[in-house]
């Protein structure tokens, strides 16, 4: 049975920052947590030129830009030029799974999406920590049909949360309550 919070909302809405304020809360309670979450980039202009995925450790990588400098080609969502490799190199390895009998830890991944997926590395990987123990918190697109993302709903255990602006507050101690419980049952 896998142990899964996923949290899914409109653009916008505070799903990152949901994942944000939960992490927070969890390390005041000395929670051990890995993951990575997605960042918007903006230019000079302060219009959105792309994303960034941040480990929880704060190294920073790119996820996509919206005219790579390079003119490399490169998978494409919308506007933006998704950088595989780079994305590959910083998440990879924050979704190896830890050595049986270790203590639990949660596993942050901000977010199973459509850039995300152009990795069938990442794909592969998210589809293995679900034959672990390990807790996770994932957020997902609301809208769209991807294979990944269904599979993720429905797993056994697998709690789905809908973040609103009416909401997201509330949220924070709701998941974190049931990431705490899941953790104690995965000991």
């Amino acid at each position: 049975m896998c142990s899964i919070v996923l949290i899914t909302g409109p653009p916008g809405v505070g799903k990152t920052t949901l994942v944000h304020k939960i992490w927070s809360k969890l390390r005041e309670k000395n929670v051990t947590s890995r993951g990575f979450y997605t960042e918007e980039v903006r230019g000079e202009n302060g219009q959105r030129i792309g994303f960034d995925v941040v480990t929880l450790a704060g190294k920073r990588g790119i996820l996509s830009r919206e005219n790579p400098a390079d003119h490399t080609k490169r998978p494409q969502v919308g506007k933006y030029s998704v950088y595989v490799q780079d994305f590959e190199a910083l998440a990879l390895p924050l979704l190896i799974p830890k050595a049986p009998g270790s203590d639990g830890e949660l596993l942050i991944i901000d977010e199973v999406g459509k850039m995300e997926l152009f990795s069938k590395r990442f794909e592969s990987a998210v589809r293995d920590l679900l034959q672990q123990k390990t807790p996770l918190v994932i957020t997902i697109p609301q809208k769209g049909s991807l294979p990944l993302v269904e599979q993720l709903k429905k797993c056994p255990g697998a709690i789905l949360r809908n973040v609103t602006k009416a909401n997201r507050e509330a949220l924070v101690k709701e998941i974190t309550d049931l990431i705490e419980k899941s953790l104690i049952v995965t000991k």
